[in-house]
């Protein structure tokens, strides 16, 4: 199970937090929403940016709507609100901190809610997926987390091994690629 997740980090908390601040300040509530509608396809426009939503089925991506307003029975979100968290965000949470701060709260979810790995939400590409890499991957690799010695050189070979096919046989993608064994 892999989670989505926004992760801002620097030096030290205070310089993340700076850092969040600062890619909060060029996002507008107007294009978020928009962007928010698109994906949904939900007219937000029709909603008072400060009445809290109610969970509507529509014909868009369900999981959306459904992370703002069945996720956290406790909390009613109201458009400004949403539009506020996708400033820096995509849908997911967002961890901001030194690497230390990163990895303990990214620790947390993997013993916590079980989880395998995070897809990460590149903000300014590509310098904070640098940012990641280069700040917090050591952190959890010094804690024993991350390795390098992986089997495969793509991340298929290193789940079933070097040298295997990149697709069952029985997939409709399998007829379009090269084969790289015939024993998959």
């Amino acid at each position: 199970m892999f989670a989505i997740m926004t992760v801002v980090t620097a030096p030290t908390d205070e310089e993340a937090r700076a850092k969040f601040a600062d890619y909060r300040s060029y996002a507008g509530i107007e294009g978020n929403l928009a962007r928010l509608s698109g994906i949904t396809q939900v007219d937000r426009a029709r909603f008072d940016l400060d009445e809290p939503l109610a969970y509507v089925d529509a014909p868009g991506i369900q999981s959306i709507p459904a992370n703002f307003t069945k996720a956290d029975p406790t909390r009613a979100w109201t458009p400004r609100q949403i539009a506020e968290h996708m400033a820096v965000s995509s849908f997911g949470p967002v961890v901001v901190g030194s690497p230390q701060t990163v990895a303990d709260e990214l620790e947390r979810w993997i013993d916590e809610a079980g989880i395998d790995g995070f897809n990460l939400t590149d903000i300014l590409p590509p310098a904070s997926c640098g940012d990641f890499v280069d700040l917090v991957v050591p952190e959890p690799r010094a804690r024993g987390h991350v390795w390098e010695d992986y089997e495969g050189s793509t991340l298929r070979e290193s789940f079933h091994g070097p040298g295997r096919q990149r697709v069952r046989p029985d997939h409709p993608a399998a007829a379009y690629g090269r084969r790289t064994d015939a024993a998959s």
